[in-house]
């Protein structure tokens, strides 16, 4: 054997045993960066203390998952698979991953696209140019309905938005894209951007995005986009000023079926967003409730008060199943953009079998300061069933 075939089979015995070690170690290496980066407050421990729920709320205000194990490597795959799936123009509302998400994925090349979802003031707008000729790119936008995802916010800081994912996370183009959605904050000026540079699986790193490129109108944010992440946005009042926003009570309940004695009504704080009503609409979908009367506009202040909800009316021959007539809603619930909902379940009185809910009036009034403002305080609404 010559000394150049014997020098050479060294090397060719490290190229067939290193390299599917390597590959190996690498691929233990990702399990574990992938473990202990799954967003903490996303899973919850068999023995963590739960929320105690009234017995006649069955209804999550927003539910944290309560088991789960960090994702596998296929699992995180078929995730995003899914998400960037081209969805030819329809909006996908489905729960992947214990994240309740809104989303729309195209493919688009030079000449641009627009991408919108369905009945809540969202769209991805990817300019003429930003795709080089000759190339496609395949991109998705997401409403985030997983509340732990949103930033965590002061006291004085308020949500006014949703959260919106841009896909694939990092995607840049050779042009700004734009993204616009709603707010609902009531001084413009007030409201900052915020960005996460992560992905959507990621722990979430929430930071102002800054005034360049970021347009606030009446009631919408426009971001120009340099690449793709994550954003929403915070009300963040002066020093010395008053936060406000817009609010609007939406009030749900099953239709009566015959032989039913009883019947919940369900009281929803929403942002005043198209996003936050589409959520009620769609956690009140597996109930088959239904809303009763238009939504209710209200001024929402900053002021730390906790609300209540109190019963004021209830139709003749029915009466009130709960103990109290009146509830508290936490401020903060509904200052951070929680989503929370109160309820109150009704049946109809002995003796009076054949007789309906044709309406009840609530009022809304703080709790200890007045956190909510107007001409016709406090307000009172009625309802149909």
């Amino acid at each position: 054997m010559s000394p150049q075939e014997s020098s050479v089979q060294p090397f060719q015995f490290l190229l067939l045993v290193g390299i599917p070690v390597a590959s190996v170690l690498l691929l233990v290496q990702c399990l574990r960066w992938h473990r202990c980066r799954w967003p903490p407050g996303s899973c919850q421990k068999p023995d963590d203390p739960e929320e105690p729920v009234s017995p006649s709320t069955p209804l999550p205000e927003y539910e944290l998952p309560k088991q789960c194990q960090a994702p596998t490597l296929p699992e995180v795959a078929a995730f995003y698979q899914e998400l960037h799936m081209p969805t030819r123009g329809q909006t996908i509302t489905r729960q992947l991953m214990n994240k309740l998400l809104v989303f729309s994925a195209r493919e688009v090349d030079h000449r641009g696209g627009c991408l919108m979802l369905q009945d809540t003031g969202i769209s991805l707008l990817i300019p003429p140019g930003a795709v080089t000729v000759g190339r496609q790119e395949r991109v998705s936008l997401v409403l985030v309905w997983d509340l732990t995802d949103a930033p965590s916010l002061s006291h004085k800081q308020g949500l006014v938005s949703p959260v919106v994912a841009c896909g694939p996370h990092g995607a840049s183009f050779l042009k700004p894209c734009i993204l616009t959605f709603k707010h609902c904050a009531q001084q413009p000026s007030q409201v900052c951007a915020y960005s996460s540079n992560t992905s959507l699986l990621d722990a979430k790193d929430w930071r102002p995005l800054g005034q360049p490129g970021t347009h606030t109108s009446r009631d919408e944010c426009r971001i120009l986009l340099s690449h793709f992440s994550l954003y929403t946005c915070v009300l963040e009042p002066p020093l010395g000023q008053t936060a406000r926003k817009w609010l609007q009570l939406a009030m749900f309940c099953s239709p009566l079926a015959p032989g039913q004695t009883h019947l919940q009504l369900r009281v929803y704080f929403l942002n005043n967003t198209p996003c936050a009503l589409q959520w009620a609409i769609t956690n009140e979908q597996p109930h088959g409730g239904r809303m009763r009367g238009p939504c209710q506009l209200f001024d929402f202040t900053g002021a730390r008060a906790d609300q209540c909800l109190k019963l004021k009316y209830i139709s003749e021959g029915w009466e009130n199943v709960d103990d109290s007539s009146s509830q508290l809603v936490p401020h903060l619930h509904i200052w951070h953009g929680k989503c929370p909902f109160r309820s109150f379940c009704f049946r109809r009185k002995s003796g009076c079998p054949q007789s309906s809910l044709s309406s009840c009036r609530c009022c809304w009034s703080p709790a200890v300061s007045l956190g909510m403002t107007g001409a016709n305080w406090p307000p009172t609404w009625g309802s149909v069933a």
